[in-house]
């Protein structure tokens, strides 16, 4: 199973990366968040992920960076894409259809890495797109692939964006699937190239409470650039 979680990146690395031709290593992940959609906040996230040691040693609670290891949220995040992330606890309702978050993983996400030999710590984090929220009813993947939820194709870019092969795992996990109705605390995740995402579809719900973050901003590659969101 091609790794699929984040990995929180030092600032003090993002020099060697300025200086290399080639985008960051894909097995280290890179994701943003802030707690409310003001320019402010943003500023103030993104400059205390840049925030040198030791002062980093603080901040990096709350904003981290993080690199994008695989294709399953492209085109939006591409591999090597370096993405600020805000995770200020208790601050900000991230339950915004739309955003895309960084999660810890749920038991049942856990089960299915761990029975295709790969191996989570407790740091391990995976990145998705919300696109269901407590209180939606009938979630199903119709047959033109896309997932609906209240009888509507979901918000965002919900659909396949990218032309890659569906892994094996996805299509054995995906028959029949369906959810009557999504309870208070919990959502449902997608990754923007669901062909390789493993996400809602496979492990199911999310609880809103292994939500530890949300995505703000792109700041590698230099010609992949964005500031405030969305995405």
């Amino acid at each position: 199973m091609i790794s699929d979680w984040p990995v929180e990146v030092n600032a003090g690395d993002l020099a060697k990366v300025a200086s290399s031709s080639v985008n960051a290593n894909p097995a280290v992940p890179i994701v943003v968040s802030a707690f409310q959609r003001d320019w402010r906040m943003y500023s103030l996230a993104l400059a205390l992920a840049l925030t040198p040691i030791p002062v980093a040693l603080f901040v990096r609670s709350f904003v981290s960076l993080y690199a994008i290891p695989s294709a399953n949220m492209e085109p939006t995040l591409m591999t090597g894409d370096l993405m600020v992330v805000e995770k200020f606890p208790g601050i900000y309702d991230r339950t915004h259809r739309g955003d895309v978050v960084l999660f810890q993983p749920p038991p049942s996400l856990i089960d299915i890495v761990q029975s295709n030999g790969s191996q989570l710590s407790s740091t391990s984090l995976f990145v998705k797109r919300l696109v269901g929220l407590p209180g939606d009813n009938d979630i199903r993947l119709a047959e033109d692939n896309n997932v609906y939820i209240n009888s509507e194709p979901g918000v965002g870019p919900n659909r396949n964006l990218c032309a890659d092969k569906p892994l094996p795992l996805i299509d054995k996990f995906l028959q029949g699937t369906r959810i009557d109705k999504l309870n208070d605390g919990e959502v449902y995740v997608l990754g923007d190239c669901k062909a390789v995402s493993v996400d809602s579809r496979v492990f199911g719900t999310l609880a809103v409470e292994n939500i530890i973050g949300r995505s703000i901003a792109r700041i590698w590659p230099i010609d992949r650039i964005k500031l405030f969101g969305p995405f």
